[in-house]
């Protein structure tokens, strides 16, 4: 499902830098830089083995770009949903038998397939077809449309990371906005920001959510890292004539004029790549205490109140 409400071009007018006064971590101009000399991939521990998997299906031109571009920074295994999933989040067919095909066209291997959820395949590829001594990283997309802010909660995109995250792997999950799905330059740039996380610790219970604004490194303005927030689109529902006397509502998308400052949405819709860091871990620390204090009892009879 590909929304958006804006086309972006790159301008002098573009207000790069000034993007640091509202509590941006970082911003980096003239896209990923290349890796450092002096930090060489470490060779002794093998081959660099990725994972790559989506929401959109096998056969969608984003996933076989990014597995393609993704070969010149180590081994790809592609394991991605059958069909498109897209919306599915990180839901998972337990108790279904799931089953593994393996796909070609035009007598290019393209992977293998799951009939289910982006998570089910990651989940299946963990335990079915794990290179020896584990996945180094798993990457999701690049898909076709964007998930930057409170979409990324109902990505299917993200969702299939998070599985990564959930076995321990670190991920990383790919969208691209705008109206020209052309995926070229977002795999392309994916092969140096990988080549930059090989030379990093890894970082184990975190998703990195990248966003693409525009389909060309002429369209896009820079790189801003951001925290998870706002949206560019609403979604709602509006009903439309009945059927057989059953009410009828049809999906309504509507745009959002604000965007949280310092969020990887205002960043997205200024026309810069986004990326913002995810945690698998949900939990609030500040509420978590709080409730500690609260002196909860289990006991719902003979309790005075206020005691």
């Amino acid at each position: 499902m590909r929304i958006h409400p804006r086309t972006f071009s790159r301008s002098p007018s573009t207000p790069i830098l000034a993007f640091a006064a509202v509590a941006w971590l970082q911003v980096l101009l003239a896209g990923c830089a290349p890796p450092s000399p002096e930090a060489p991939p470490d060779t002794d521990q093998g081959p660099y083995h990725i994972l790559v998997t989506n929401d959109d299906g096998i056969r969608s031109p984003g996933i076989q770009q990014l597995a393609d571009a993704l070969r010149e920074v180590g081994e790809v295994t592609v394991v991605a949903p059958c069909g498109q999933r897209s919306g599915s989040s990180m839901s998972v067919q337990l108790g279904q038998g799931k089953r593994l095909r393996p796909i070609t066209d035009e007598d290019r291997d393209l992977g293998n397939c799951v009939d289910g959820t982006p998570a089910d395949a990651v989940m299946l590829a963990m335990e079915a077809v794990v290179p020896e001594g584990g996945f180094d990283l798993v990457v999701s997309g690049i898909n076709a449309g964007a998930n930057v802010g409170d979409l990324g909660h109902m990505s299917g995109t993200v969702g299939a990371a998070m599985a990564g995250a959930y076995y321990g792997v670190p991920s990383v999950a790919a969208s691209l906005g705008g109206n020209e799905m052309d995926f070229g330059y977002a795999a392309a740039f994916m092969a140096r920001f990988v080549e930059q996380l090989q030379r990093r610790p890894p970082l184990t219970g975190v998703v990195l959510s990248v966003n693409f604004p525009a389909a060309s490194e002429e369209g896009t303005a820079g790189v801003a890292i951001g925290r998870m927030g706002g949206s560019y689109i609403r979604f709602g529902y509006e009903e439309v004539e009945p059927e057989d006397d059953v009410r009828v509502f049809r999906p309504r998308y509507d745009p959002a004029e604000k965007h949280p400052p310092g969020s990887d949405t205002e960043a997205f819709m200024a026309g810069m790549i986004s990326i913002a860091p995810l945690r698998f871990d949900w939990t609030d620390e500040e509420l978590l205490r709080e409730l500690a204090g609260w002196g909860l009892d289990h006991r719902v009879s003979g309790v005075v109140e206020g005691r």
